[in-house]
């Protein structure tokens, strides 16, 4: 059974659950507008963050 919460709780439940779409999403369009990072696009297979080795390899690759 929920319990009932004051206004003030009510509104620190609403930001500790909104909080972290808030900060992921700031964070894709930080890394997609000022880091140049292209969108991803899901051709069907599971996508998969690349972790510091393959970026690396990517960045180094990269013809500037």
């Amino acid at each position: 059974m929920a319990i009932k919460l004051s206004p003030a709780g009510q509104r620190l439940a609403t930001i500790i659950v909104s909080a972290p779409f808030v900060v992921v999403t700031t964070w894709i369009l930080y890394k997609r507008v000022v880091l140049g990072e292209e969108r991803r696009v899901s051709d069907g297979h599971a996508i998969r963050p690349l972790g510091v080795r393959e970026r690396d390899e990517r960045d180094s690759n990269k013809i500037i």
